[in-house]
């Protein structure tokens, strides 16, 4: 009977990440910033020793081309001498932003590492006591974009021990990232793996648990849009069942947080309602970097010119460079709610419903701002919209056209 096994799923790592557009932030928090993806790998190699785990996968992208530092290579060198301290065994496989890493830097690592070297399916074993317990599949990229269905070329022959396959790639539709080593997942149902450890999303899935296959994200988030807890998966594996378990390994989060409910009147109120969440955030004993989206109702008393909301937004931001635990409020996105009857504006005769008509027979009205925002120059500066900012936009763009026309007289 095969043993029980424990291994952690770990990717897209991105160790010395160069966090464009970022640079604006004091110099203390930017360094931090800048250290935070080798602070989660620090604390990966930890949990692993702590938690006795067999091995580690890493599915890609540990590295960015543009910005691999010798910091980050002796970071990487030195997590995996401990692990070999402690007897862990790694599998390292590379993805689109470090294809080819080996012939740019030394990456010669520990007798414990192995690296997948090609675009062909390699497999290495595992061994535990001496037993030869697993199989573990992938390839590494060998220029930056795959665009073979890999997941087809992958062949497990060895149902006597386990077989894991670690596959740096995405689903065929997906579009919010560039579409690599394309998949569909009715193709992993021809194999007999018992695991799927994926990469390249940074966003944690579970696309199946039966058998499992996995986005564990990214180790650490890297600009508003990838919000949230980042860290990797312990899988515990035995004949009859397995079992996975999230552990955060972040430094710092990013949050886009929407205020809806504010009681504030007046600025005055809304700057000290501001301060005392803020205090909150702090207290759970995490950095911040928070994108605010603030609703002011319709009773808000005081008139809001956007010079006010900069100056309150340097204002929450003072001082945030001498804490440890700091938050610092990256943006804040604002309008004042003024309530309508939609349905009952649409169903009139006037221009104004016409107006709310034509905004829903539009499909993707907000589609010339997607395309702009995916050109090629303005990506570099400009950080690729989630559903929820578009859905937003499209609203508060509305909001104001229906005011200004009642205001205007035309409904």
């Amino acid at each position: 009977m095969k043993p029980t096994i424990r291994f952690i799923h770990a990717a897209d790592l991105h160790l010395d990440s160069p966090y464009v557009g970022m640079q604006h932030l004091p110099e203390s928090i930017f360094k931090d910033v800048k250290e935070s993806t080798l602070l989660a790998y620090n604390r990966l190699i930890e949990l692993a020793i702590e938690e006795k785990v067999d091995f580690v996968l890493f599915v890609g992208d540990l590295f960015d081309q543009q910005s691999t530092s010798i910091k980050s290579v002796i970071t990487l060198k030195r997590g995996l001498e401990k692990l070999k301290e402690h007897s862990i065994s790694a599998y390292i496989s590379y993805g689109n932003h470090d294809f080819g890493m080996g012939d740019k830097v030394d990456l010669t690592f520990p007798d414990n590492t192995y690296v997948f070297q090609s675009e062909e399916i390699q497999r290495y074993p595992f061994h535990k006591n001496g037993e030869e317990v697993a199989q573990i599949y992938g390839f590494s990229y060998e220029k930056r974009a795959v665009k073979k269905k890999m997941v087809r070329e992958f062949n497990f022959d060895r149902p006597d021990v386990y077989q894991i396959g670690t596959l740096h790639g995405s689903i065929q539709s997906n579009t919010d990232h560039d579409v690599y080593a394309p998949f569909q997942l009715e193709d992993f149902e021809k194999h007999e793996a018992d695991y799927w450890a994926l990469g390249h999303i940074h966003k944690r899935e579970i696309l199946s648990e039966n058998p499992y296959i996995i986005y564990p994200g990214n180790i650490q988030g890297r600009h508003i849009n990838e919000p949230g807890e980042k860290g990797c998966y312990i899988v515990e594996m035995s004949p009859h069942q397995t079992e996975v378990e999230f552990h955060a390994l972040q430094e710092i989060i990013f949050e886009q947080r929407t205020i809806n409910n504010s009681e504030a009147n007046n600025l005055e109120e809304l700057t000290e309602e501001l301060f005392r969440m803020k205090e909150s955030w702090r207290n759970s004993s995490h950095k911040y970097i928070i994108r605010l989206h603030l609703h002011l109702p319709e009773t808000f008393t005081s008139t809001v010119e956007q010079s006010q909301i900069d100056e309150l937004l340097e204002l929450l931001n003072e001082q945030e460079d001498t804490e440890r635990d700091w938050v610092w409020i990256q943006t804040i996105y604002w309008s004042v709610d003024w309530n309508y009857d939609r349905d009952e504006m649409k169903a009139s005769s006037q221009f104004i419903g016409e107006v709310l008509q034509a905004i829903d027979d539009d499909e993707d009205p907000i589609r010339h701002l997607e395309m702009l925002a995916n050109n090629r120059v303005v990506k570099k500066h400009v950080e690729p919209f989630t559903k929820e900012t578009l859905d937003e936009m499209k609203a508060e763009a509305e909001q104001m056209i229906v005011k200004e026309l009642i205001k205007d007289g035309e409904s």
